[in-house]
């Protein structure tokens, strides 16, 4: 090509230049992530407890609403970092802090501070987006429970892949709706 003449991915740089920098910043973001999760508060439990035993709460009382025929389910903490459900004094289903969202909530949210759209429109679906994997959680953790009792061979395909594909579903849904009719925030470009 000539020196000077048209080149038809100049129009791209400023494209690839945008998207390069959004994974950098994931990048960025998962490490911070990893490193202050996994170094301080998932050691201390600081946001795993409070969030499996409030699940946990949810979850009973969602199976005792709906299932009041059979005896009665309680919950209880335990040191091994899950919440047991309990039956006649025996325990019969666990609820453990790997299965409590949190690192869901963190990809959901940490795309939504990356994307360039208002911060009012962040922090609504930021907020009705935890909501919405929270309460979607109760139903899969009350649905596990069910298929744990009456289908247990069904149990382990449910677990690992067909609720992990269901909540993946779910935030992508999140993302969609947020990008589908926001209006974009103009960034300030500089000549690099």
């Amino acid at each position: 090509m000539a020196e000077g003449g048209y080149n038809p991915f100049n129009k791209s740089l400023k494209y690839n230049r945008q998207v390069r920098l959004f994974f950098i910043r994931l990048a960025l973001l998962g490490t911070v992530w990893f490193f202050v999760y996994h170094l301080t508060l998932k050691p201390a439990r600081t946001i795993d407890r409070p969030l499996t035993n409030f699940l946990a709460a949810a979850v009973t009382k969602c199976i005792n609403v709906l299932s009041p025929s059979v005896p009665e389910i309680t919950w209880k903490e335990t040191a091994s970092r899950n919440a047991q459900l309990v039956q006649n004094g025996k325990k019969v289903f666990g609820i453990w802090d790997v299965c409590n969202g949190i690192d869901l909530m963190y990809i959901y949210v940490g795309i939504i501070v990356l994307l360039p759209y208002s911060i009012k429109r962040k922090l609504v679906f930021s907020f009705v987006g935890i909501a919405a994997i929270i309460l979607a959680n109760i139903v899969r953790i009350g649905a596990l429970y069910y298929i744990y009792m009456y289908q247990r061979k069904a149990f382990d395909f449910s677990h690992h892949y067909l609720f992990t594909i269901l909540m993946y579903i779910l935030i992508f849904y999140g993302w969609l709706l947020y990008t589908k009719k926001g209006i974009l925030t103009p960034k300030k470009v500089t000549n690099v």
